[in-house]
């Protein structure tokens, strides 16, 4: 099959997306996931109450898995803990349900999962639950959109 460059990079000869999310197949959610994270009141700490953060997941294909780094930016409020970065130390597929484990610089991790969704799975909509010490520190919902 040929393929052209556009303007997100390469295009199928069809003019289909390059990338789509296939059920199963873990690495065909390689990408870079950008959107926003909206803390819940009831589980949150009150300081946090409907915080709204930008968040960045980054997820690449290695020998061991899909692996990849986090980030977090200011929206309404600051990160949670501060941790503006976050490593991805695992993740899984599950049908259409990604699951990210994240490995914050302060020892506390938090968990993404989302069900894709759109033109080739290239949105996601799902929560996030952090623990510090095994507790649960902060959760919430979260959407985004595979960017590239």
């Amino acid at each position: 099959a040929s393929s052209s460059e556009g303007l997100n990079g390469t295009v199928s000869a069809n003019g289909a997306p390059p990338m789509q999310v296939q059920p199963g197949k873990p690495g065909s959610t390689v990408g870079v996931w950008e959107g926003v994270s909206l803390a819940n009141c009831s589980t949150s700490a009150p300081n946090r109450c409907n915080a709204e953060n930008k968040v960045s997941i980054t997820l690449l294909q290695g020998d061991s898995g899909l692996r990849g780094f986090y980030t977090c930016g200011y929206a309404t409020m600051d990160c949670l803990g501060q941790n503006e970065t976050g490593k991805v130390v695992d993740a899984s597929l599950n049908g259409g349900q990604l699951t990210t484990r994240i490995q914050m610089p302060d020892g506390t991790s938090c968990i993404y999962t989302g069900r894709t969704a759109g033109a080739g799975g290239n949105k996601i909509n799902g929560g996030y639950s952090c623990y510090g010490g095994g507790a649960l520190i902060e959760s919430g919902t979260w959407q985004g959109t595979r960017s590239y």
